[in-house]
Formats: structure tokens, C-alpha cells, sequence
């Protein structure tokens, strides 16, 4: 069974795993946490919790549950945003609404309702971009990543992926860094680019390595295995799924320790080493059967209907495959069905059975036309997808340039401005100055003639005051030498009398 073959990947990637250490320790947090909903009185602290538990089942895979939760979460963000005042409040309710998105984007996505999905991502994006938060928008372009690429749109895959892991950088988030690198492998891995998908899975498992975390190590080794199997290095990819399985059944991560199982069978059955693909293959099978993974049921009961095939063992062949065909029927798991209907061809042909071989191989040639139908369809919307995208790309692209010359036409019509202001201010301070000069050079010359003035009227008043001098010096010789009046009249009277 190929199908078998897909490396083990987490759909989801975020700072945070729901992946806990066992399964007992799942159990404690959702009763902590079942028990925190009905005693907590704060309602913001509430939501967060209703948000935890929904991420605990949709890991869990109990979906309904899980939508529940969203849902309270989301119903109870409302209620706080309409009646609350207080801003530090609504921001927290707002993250929380944010949240509660995204997780029912999760749950979309695992239930394969890939629209729904990338509506409520992008619901989320939006509040969390009016928050600025930066981790929930990471979370959120990681999660379009991976819906991108389940639909085949891989540019739009890589573009939002690429913008998770330049977020998750600028906050030097390095677990988040890992966690983007493992998504960015997955859509080279996707496309068949195997140097792309093993250089991003190795910087991812380097950093996984030095924080110590464990259980993504594990996913990385796993994944670095998938890229090898592919490549054809089956003992490099051996290495590489040991390594994973070890981790794995360490932390009880049973899905990953499944997965591990049936990946290194298919490595054995390369290799035509029988008895120990069926011996992974039947440790795979009892895992699967514990935790009730009906499609992994199907692919481990017809790998292991191949192998007894390749030993000639044809009745163990044919009740493994029988069984593969029956379970597969009831779940309308196609590719399976055409895969158990080539390897019963085969059994029927072996066996001599050829009514047999030719109505199962009718019945392979119709599922596989089937698919074949399905997957060109997807192809064909694929690529119209591509195109649509590289259109935008395109336009986005002659629209930045235009934006791009604008800007500099802008820029440099605001320096020529600049620099005529400049000049007038220069040349103003330059008339300032002169002008200043020439204030400065009157005031001197205006200094230097009053003080020839007071000069000038120093030697004036000098000259006047030695000539008032003289004159008062004759005045008072004249003065000294004529007779004064009394004498005259004196005189007079004696004259008067002699006569």
C-alpha cells in the first residue's frame, strides 16, 4: 500500500503541541481545565480556557466537542465586547475571539472543510492584525499554509508559509521557526522537491535539537526519513524512522509511533526483508486498532495481504486482503480500494484464478480511472490556481513598480524643493550677513566721526573759554584804568563849583 508511504507530518504547526506525555496527563488537563470553566469568575480568563480545551479536542479528534468550545469561547468574547468599557478588556476579549477562529479553523481543517477553513483563519488574521499581535498572525499564515496545500495551491502555500516563518523570526520565536521550516519542507516535499524539503527539515530538526523538544526531533526525523524513502536511500531512511520511533514511544505520542511502524514495513518489503515488514506492520495494526484509526486499519491489512502475496502465502494473502477490501467499501476509501483490487488481481493470477483475476482487475482499472478522474481534476484546478496566482503576482508586481517611481518621482520633487528652500535660506543669511556688515561698518564710522566731533568741540570750547578769559582780562584792566563814576561826578561838582 503507497499510500502508506506519506511521511508523518502535524497539519498544524504552532508555538504549542497538543501532544502532551501520555495519555494520563491529556486526561488530568482537560479535567483541570473542565474544572477551571466552572469555577472561574473572571470572563476573560474564562474564554482563555474555553479556547484550551477546545485545542485539547481537536486533537483529541473529538471534533464536536471541540466546536463547542470554539463556539463558548467566541459567544463569551461577544458578550464582553458589547458591554464592557474598559479597553484593556476588549483587547483581551478581542484576542480571545481571534482565537476561538482559528481554532474552528483547526477543527475545519481536519474534518477536510479546506474553505471553511481558510474563512475562519482569515476572520482570525484579521482581529489579530488590528491587535498587532504577532504570534496569533504567524499561527494564523502557518495554518493557510498547510489548507493551501492540501488543495494543491502551492504559491499561495509557500507565500503564506514563508510569511509565518518572517514573523516568527522578527520575534525570535524559535520554536515557531522550527515549526515554519517543517511546513515549508511538507509543500517542497509535496511537489516533489526533495533538496528543498530535506534542507528545511534538517534547519528545522537543528533547532528542535538545541531547545531539546523532543517530539518534534521525532517528527523531523520521520519526515527526513519520507524524503529519503523516496530518494531510494532506504538504510539512510531506516536510520532516520528508528530515530523518530524512539522519540516517539518516549513521549507516547501513539499516532507518530503508528506511523513509524508502518513506514519502516514498507522499507522491509523494499528490501525483501518479509518477515520483518509483517512484524512492524502487525505492531502498527495493533496501534491503530487501539486508538480506532480506521483508515490506517485499512492500508496496514492490505500491506500485510502484499507481503504473504511476495511468500506465496495465499490464503493469509487473501483474508488480509478481503478484509482490506470490506472495511475500505464501508468508508468509500478509494485509492485504497484500488490498490486492494490490483494486489487481489495479483493473488487471483498467482493462484490461477483468472475469472477471479479478471473481475478484480475490472474493478481496479475503475477505481483507478476514478482517481485518475479526481486527481486530473485537481491538477486542472491546481494550475488554474498557479496561473491565478502568478496573474496577481504579476500585476501586484508592474503595480509595486509604478508605486515604486512614484515614490521616487515624489522623493525627488520633494528634494528639489528642498534644496530651493535650501538656497533662498542660504542666500538670505548671506543678505543677513552683508547687510550686518554693513550696519556693523556704519556704526564704526558713525563711532569714528563723533569722536572727531567731541574732539572738535573739546578744542572749541577750549579756544572759546581762552578767548572769554582775555576778554575778562581787559574788561577788568579798562575797568581798573577808567575813572569811576563817583569820581566823575566827584570831579564835575568840584568844577561846578569853582566856576
Amino acid at each position: 500500500m503507497k499510500k502508506g508511504n506519506n511521511i508523518f507530518i502535524l497539519i498544524c504547526t504552532f508555538a504549542y503541541l497538543h501532544i502532551s506525555t501520555s495519555i494520563a496527563a491529556q486526561d488530568n488537563l482537560l479535567d483541570s481545565l473542565l474544572s477551571l470553566v466552572k469555577t472561574e469568575k473572571q470572563d476573560t480568563v474564562k474564554i482563555n480556557h474555553l479556547n484550551k480545551l477546545c485545542r485539547e479536542f481537536e486533537g483529541f479528534g473529538v471534533y464536536d466537542s471541540a466546536m463547542l468550545f470554539a463556539n463558548s469561547a467566541k459567544e463569551l468574547s461577544n458578550v464582553i465586547l458589547r458591554e464592557s468599557s474598559n479597553t484593556t478588556i476588549k483587547n483581551t476579549a478581542k484576542r480571545g475571539l481571534a482565537t476561538s477562529y482559528l481554532n474552528q479553523g483547526m477543527v475545519n481543517d481536519d474534518q477536510g472543510n479546506y474553505n471553511e477553513a481558510l474563512k475562519n483563519y482569515a476572520d482570525a488574521l484579521k482581529i489579530f492584525e488590528v491587535l498587532n499581535y504577532q504570534q496569533g498572525i504567524a499561527d494564523c499564515h502557518s495554518c493557510m499554509g498547510t489548507a493551501y496545500c492540501t488543495l494543491g495551491n502551492f504559491p499561495e502555500a509557500l507565500k503564506n508559509a514563508f510569511e509565518a516563518l518572517k514573523i516568527r523570526e522578527k520575534i525570535a520565536d524559535k520554536r515557531g521557526i522550527a515549526a515554519s521550516l517543517n511546513n515549508i519542507g511538507t509543500i517542497y516535499y509535496e511537489q516533489l522537491n526533495y533538496p528543498e524539503a530535506l534542507l528545511k527539515f534538517s534547519a528545522a530538526l537543528k533547532i528542535n535539537v538545541e531547545m531539546g523538544n523532543e517530539n518534534w526531533i521525532a517528527i523531523n526525523y520521520v519526515n527526513i526519513g519520507g524524503v529519503n524513502s523516496d530518494l531510494g536511500n532506504l538504510e539512510e531512511a531506516l536510520r532516520n524512522y528508528f530515530e523518530g520511533l524512539k522519540m516517539l514511544e518516549k513521549i507516547g505520542n501513539t499516532p507518530g509511533v503508528s506511523a513509524c511502524y508502518n513506514n519502516i514495513g514498507i522499507i522491509y518489503k523494499q528490501q525483501g526483508k518479509y518477515e520483518e515488514a509483517l512484524k512492524n506492520y502487525f505492531a502498527g495494526l495493533k496501534i491503530q486498532e487501539e486508538i480506532g484509526n480506521t483508515f490506517g486499519i485499512c492500508g496496514s491489512y492490505g500491506n500485510i495481504g502484499e507481503v504473504y502475496i511476495k511468500q506465496k502465502k495465499y490464503k493469509e494473502a487473501e483474508q488480509y486482503l478481503f478484509k482490506a477490501r470490506d472495511l475500505t467499501r464501508k468508508i468509500g476509501y478509494k485509492e485504497c480500494l484500488s490498490q486492494v483490487y490490483g494486489d487481489l488481481t495479483e493473488l487471483d493470477s498467482a493462484m490461477g484464478n483468472f475469472k477471479g483475476a479478471y473481475e478484480n482487475h475490472k474493478l481496479f482499472v475503475l477505481y483507478r480511472d476514478s482517481i485518475d478522474n479526481e486527481e486530473t481534476r485537481k491538477k486542472t484546478i491546481q494550475t488554474q490556481m498557479t496561473y491565478d496566482f502568478e496573474k496577481k503576482e504579476a500585476v501586484a508586481s508592474v503595480e509595486h513598480k509604478k508605486e515604486l517611481e512614484n515614490q521616487a518621482s515624489l522623493a525627488n520633487e520633494k528634494s528639489r524643493k528642498q534644496k530651493i528652500v535650501i538656497g533662498f535660506v542660504v542666500f538670505g543669511l548671506l543678505l543677513v550677513i552683508v547687510f550686518a556688515g554693513f550696519i556693523l561698518r556704519s556704526l564704526r564710522v558713525t563711532r569714528k566721526q563723533k569722536m572727531v566731533i567731541e574732539v572738535q568741540k573739546s578744542i572749541v570750547e577750549e579756544k572759546q573759554k581762552e578767548i572769554l578769559d582775555s576778554i575778562r582780562y581787559a574788561k577788568r584792566i579798562q575797568q581798573s584804568l577808567l575813572p569811576t563814576e563817583k569820581f566823575i561826578a566827584k570831579s564835575l561838582n568840584r568844577l561846578n563849583s569853582n566856576s
